[in-house]
C-alpha cells in the first residue's frame, strides 16, 4: 500500500517525467555529438584526400596535362565548397542549441582554418596556371612573329637566290653558229667574206649553249673556219669520220680564253 501510494503521488510523477526528458535529452545530445563528429570525420577525409592530391597537381604543373589539372582543381574547389557548407551548418547548430562544446567548435575552426589554407594553395595554383597561360601566349605570339620573319627572310634569299642564277646563267651563256657564207649572208650573221656582226648580233638564229659545259662542237663538213675573234691557242680544229661523212670538230681546250673576247662563235663550214 505504501508504495503504491508513492507512485501515485504527484512529486513522483513529476520525477518520473523529468527524468523521462532527461533521457530524451540526452539520447538527442548523443545523436547530435554523432552527426557532428560524422561530419567532421568527413572534412577530414575530405582534406586528406586534398593533401594527397596536392603533390601530383604540383608535379603535373610542370607537364603539359593542363586541361586535366584545371579539371582537378574545380573538383577540388567543389569538395571544399560543400565542406565548408557543412561545417557553417554544424557550427551554426551549436550556436543555436546554446550548449558549451569546445571541443567540437575548436575541432570546427581547426578545420575551417585547414579549408582557408587550401583553398588559398588553390587560388594559387590557378594564378600559376594563368600565368603560365599568359606566358604561352607571349612565346606562341614571338614564335609567330619569328616564323613571319623567317618566311620572309627565306623569300629575300630564295628570290636573291633566283636573280644570281639569272646573272649568273647570263654571264656564262655563249651563242654559237655554223653554216656555208652563203647561209651565214642569209642569216644576216655575215656582212661580207671578211666582216662578220659584232653588234645587233640576231641571236635566235644562233644555238645557246654555257661555256662552262661546252667543251666540243662537231659540224658536218669537210674543213671548217672560225670567223670569230677567239684567242688562237684556246681552241683546235679536228677533221673526222661520222657514217662515213667528213667531220670538223672544235675542241676547246682553254674556255676562258676562248670565250673572253666575245661570246658569239662563227664558223664558216665547206
Amino acid at each position: 500500500m505504501l508504495s503504491s501510494c508513492v507512485e501515485s503521488s504527484k512529486k513522483y510523477q513529476t520525477l518520473l517525467a523529468e527524468k523521462e526528458s532527461l533521457s530524451i535529452e540526452a539520447q538527442n545530445l548523443e545523436n547530435e555529438f554523432n552527426s557532428a563528429m560524422g561530419i567532421i570525420n568527413e572534412v577530414e577525409n575530405n582534406l586528406q584526400a586534398i593533401r594527397d592530391a596536392e603533390g601530383i597537381l604540383l608535379v603535373k604543373q610542370e607537364g603539359s596535362e593542363r586541361d586535366q589539372i584545371i579539371s582537378e582543381i574545380i573538383q577540388i574547389k567543389e569538395v571544399m565548397a560543400a565542406n565548408h557548407a557543412r561545417l557553417d551548418s554544424l557550427s551554426d547548430a551549436l550556436a543555436k542549441a546554446n550548449r558549451n562544446n569546445a571541443n567540437l567548435r575548436a575541432q570546427i575552426k581547426k578545420l575551417q582554418a585547414q579549408l582557408a589554407e587550401k583553398e588559398e594553395m588553390i587560388a594559387n595554383l590557378q594564378a600559376q596556371i594563368a600565368e603560365k597561360d599568359g606566358q604561352i601566349a607571349n612565346l606562341n605570339t614571338q614564335v609567330s612573329n619569328l616564323n613571319a620573319n623567317l618566311n620572309n627572310a627565306n623569300n629575300q634569299i630564295n628570290d636573291l637566290n633566283s636573280r644570281n642564277m639569272a646573272q649568273d646563267t647570263e654571264l656564262n651563256t655563249v651563242y654559237y653558229i655554223a653554216g656555208t657564207k652563203k647561209e651565214l649572208k642569209e642569216k644576216g650573221v655575215m656582212l661580207n667574206a671578211k666582216n662578220i656582226l659584232k653588234s645587233g648580233v640576231p641571236t635566235e638564229v644562233f644555238t645557246k649553249g654555257d661555256k662552262r659545259e661546252l667543251t666540243t662542237i662537231t659540224f658536218d663538213a669537210k674543213k671548217a673556219v672560225v670567223l670569230s675573234n677567239h684567242p688562237t691557242g684556246s681552241y683546235n680544229l679536228v677533221p673526222g669520220n661520222a657514217d662515213g661523212k667528213k667531220t670538223v670538230t672544235l675542241e676547246i681546250t682553254d674556255p676562258e680564253m676562248f670565250w673572253n673576247v666575245t661570246k658569239y662563235l662563227v664558223v664558216q663550214t665547206k
